[in-house]
């Protein structure tokens, strides 16, 4: 049970990606058209999904490198296809206010961390803990960029990136419907 305080709104169990779905993505985008696989579910996430598009464009047309920018486009359709292999017609649209509201999520927790310096948890940790199998692909994705670009890529770049996955991970997590007859776990009384 969750009882550390965070601004991160909980991740439904039934959203929550599972590891042989990252597995699945991770194995696609290892092949020889990893590339064009990439570039072709980020055509789909930017049609299919496209107020969070649009929030990655805009993050990902500040002045990033093109390692930091490739990066993040890479990650954005994995986190995508993830989710997409996991969920399937479960997977609603994000609208913008889902956007901004995932935005506002993690903004507030930073806050909220920043304030108590004892709090040992980054805003970072509290998404791996809702997104456990997606977060842990997505520092492993950044850990060898920065080891494969090490003093060639600008690192408050990709950490505006990550951040920005972050916020992807959050709206898609809260863009996923229940499965048919889930029961909330609540009991009404009479």
């Amino acid at each position: 049970m969750w009882v550390r305080r965070s601004a991160i709104k909980r991740v439904p169990r039934f959203a929550q990606v599972p590891s042989s779905a990252v597995a699945a993505v991770q194995s696609a985008l290892s092949k020889a058209d990893s590339r064009a696989r990439a570039r072709e579910a980020f055509e789909r996430l930017s049609s299919q999904q496209q107020p969070l598009a649009l929030y990655l464009r805009q993050r990902f047309a500040q002045p990033l490198d093109a390692a930091a920018l490739a990066l993040g486009q890479r990650l954005a359709a994995a986190v995508y296809m993830a989710f997409d292999a996991a969920c399937g017609a479960r997977l609603g649209v994000v609208s913008d206010d889902g956007v901004a509201s995932a935005e506002a999520w993690l903004a507030a927790d930073e806050a909220l961390r920043q304030s108590d310096p004892l709090d040992a948890l980054d805003s970072e940790d509290v998404v791996a803990i809702e997104q456990p199998a997606l977060v842990a692909f997505v520092n492993e994705q950044v850990g060898e960029t920065l080891e494969r670009h090490a003093g060639a890529i600008d690192v408050d770049h990709v950490a505006a990136v990550f951040r920005a996955i972050l916020v992807e991970i959050l709206a898609l997590s809260h863009a996923v419907a229940p499965p048919p007859g889930h029961s909330t776990g609540h009991t009404q009384l009479a």
